[in-house]
């Protein structure tokens, strides 16, 4: 098997190419939000191109963990937080749900957030999480940083 063939099919076992032409990747690309520069790309489930974002409140100093979903766009589809105020959502709004989780809450929603663009303050120690693996965003930059997912066979147009 050719080299080039050999990096497509570990891809593919990987997830990343499911129906995707032949070098196309399900990617999430974080950008300078200011000025589009490539900050990172990273491998995305093409099947369910997914990020959370886990930070620490600013106020209260308890977790927030954000879960979004790319259809194209970035959509807010779960917030799981602990504590009250300053910003938390205390009740679900039309076509959502609030119930307790552990210690917290989860909201359960489906909001349109475009673009999807986060500050990493080193006081909120800021992660990017992915099935594998975390980042601290302060470690990636200290300006605001935009996700985007591109070349994911989900998100392509019917």
């Amino acid at each position: 098997m050719r080299r080039g063939h050999a990096a497509t099919l570990v891809a593919c076992l990987a997830g990343l190419c499911a129906g995707a032409p032949a070098g196309a990747a399900c990617e999430l690309v974080l950008l300078d939000h200011r000025s589009g520069t490539e900050l990172q790309r990273l491998p995305l489930d093409a099947r369910s191109p997914e990020l959370r974002i886990a930070f620490v409140h600013s106020v209260l100093g308890t977790p927030v963990v954000d879960r979004y979903r790319f259809t194209p766009l970035a959509r807010l589809v779960e917030e799981v937080f602990e504590g009250e105020g300053y910003g938390l959502p205390y009740a679900a709004g039309p076509g959502e749900s609030l119930s307790r989780a552990g210690a917290g809450w989860r909201l359960q929603l489906d909001r349109s957030v475009h673009p999807l663009v986060v500050r990493p303050l080193p006081q909120q120690r800021m992660r990017l999480l992915l099935p594998h693996r975390e980042w601290l965003l302060g470690e990636i930059s200290t300006r605001a940083i935009e996700f985007q997912a591109q070349g994911c066979p989900a998100l392509a147009s019917p």
